[in-house]
């Protein structure tokens, strides 16, 4: 598992999942899981999207009026065997 920094979720807008913090460079993949913990303010409203968050990371987010959703898991695309 990887963490986020919540004052990191300042440099993204709208909502922020696996992909879009894998686009940041905040996380080494959007298929690892992700926790959010508190470190910095979040001053944007956004819609988080991840697979976990502390009490009080969830309650910064709220606060700056956005809301936070658990989400499993991404699970890599497996490449579908085809016989020739």
């Amino acid at each position: 598992a990887e963490n986020v920094n919540t004052g990191q979720l300042n440099e993204l807008t709208g909502t922020v999942d696996n992909f879009t913090l894998a686009d940041a460079g905040l996380i080494s993949s959007p298929y690892v899981r992700v926790k959010v913990i508190t470190k910095g303010d979040v001053s944007k409203k956004l819609t988080v999207k991840l697979q976990g968050a502390s009490q009080s990371a969830i309650v910064a987010i709220e606060k700056a009026g956005g809301k936070f959703d658990k989400v499993p898991q991404v699970a890599r695309q497996t490449k579908s065997k085809t016989k020739e």
